[in-house]
This record gives structure tokens, sequence and C-alpha cells, in this order.
């Protein structure tokens, strides 16, 4: 089970446990299996190229290798920057206090890139923090549910139904000024094509 989504205001502290939401939890999941003529399960399998080997599954798996074709372990593996340089990796955010800052503007939401949705249940039941948030307030945390090179942000909001955090990265706002005019990328696809295919 994953640790509680800590969240801390001066000396108030609000303990979450949360699962992620997925679309089949919502509106549930089918799943096609195939099967023979006489209703056995069908088993999924390939065939190499030149026909001499079958893979069925876990016959393959993924991996990386040196130019001199030594296997790489996954703890060998660093991060790398744009420049190349050498980034340390961040540990999971569940289970240490997050410190919040005042409420973010509902508008902050809109430039979110939403990675994920995880429903919160609060273990404390009174609550000052959840009491603003049960308000209308939205509290804004790092977030890593794992250890990784990436930190997203949970923004942590409430409404009749319980309390959520959506999680997710900023995305760059590109805004057109009062009286300036917008002009649109150029689209490929009306670019002339001197290729006559009727001629072909």
């Amino acid at each position: 089970m994953a640790k509680a989504l800590l969240i801390s205001k001066g000396s108030e502290e609000l303990s979450f446990t949360l699962s992620r939401i997925d679309r089949s939890k919502i509106y549930g999941a089918r799943k096609r299996i195939a099967v023979d003529g006489n209703g056995r399960v069908c088993t999924r399998a390939a065939l190499t190229g030149d026909g001499r080997t079958l893979l069925l599954s876990g016959m393959t798996s993924q991996g990386y290798f040196t130019d001199q074709g030594r296997p790489v372990l996954r703890s060998e593996m660093v991060g790398l920057d744009a420049l190349g340089h050498p980034v340390e990796s961040n540990s999971s955010t569940l289970g240490i206090a997050q410190s919040i800052a005042e409420a973010v503007a509902p508008s902050e939401l809109l430039s979110l890139a939403l990675q994920s949705v995880f429903y919160l249940k609060p273990e404390q039941l009174a609550s000052s923090l959840l009491d603003r948030l049960k308000a209308g307030e939205i509290f804004k945390v790092p977030f890593n549910y794992s250890a990784g090179f990436d930190t997203a942000f949970a923004y942590i909001v409430a409404n009749d139904d319980g309390c959520f955090a959506l999680v997710g990265k900023a995305m760059p706002e590109q805004w057109v000024e009062e009286g300036q005019q917008f002009v649109p990328l150029p689209d490929d696809s009306e670019e002339a094509d001197d290729l006559d295919f009727d001629a072909m």
C-alpha cells in the first residue's frame, strides 16, 4: 500500500490515503478473449522472420547495452540534462510532509498538463486545512509517486464527492495581446506539391 500524502501549514498537518483513478474504475472495462473452435483460450505468439522460432509471451525483454555488447544494469544508469550533465534523482514525496503556501488561483489549473488523478481520503475528520479545501481553496505541492528525475505538482481540490489530487506539469502559455493579429503556423498540407500523381 502506498504511503500517505501529507501536507502541512505551520504546525498543522493533514494526511490523506490515496488511490489512483482511471477510466476503468469510472466506466468499467471490457476484455476480448480469443478462443479456438473448441472454446479454448488462444495464446498470443509471434514467429521470427526466418520462420524458425515461435516467441510466446514472456520470452522477450528489453535491455540496454554498451557499444561492446555488455548489458547495462539500471542501477548503473544516470539521468542527464539537456547539456549532458548528470542530474540527481528526486525521491518520492509520499510519507514526507509537503509545506503549502497560500491557496493558488483556480486559473492556474488551466495551464496544467494533467498526468493522473488520485482520490484522497483524509485520515483526520477535523482540520482547518480540510475546511479550507471544502470551502473551495486549492493547494499546490510537489508530487513524486516514486523516485525519478522529473518532479510534478499535485493540485489538491475538494467538492461534494470528496478530495482529489490533480497531478501534472505546467505547460507554457502563449497569449495574443489585444490589438495583435494572430498568425497561425503554416500548415504543411496546404503547401503546393510539384508531384502530379495523375500522370503516374
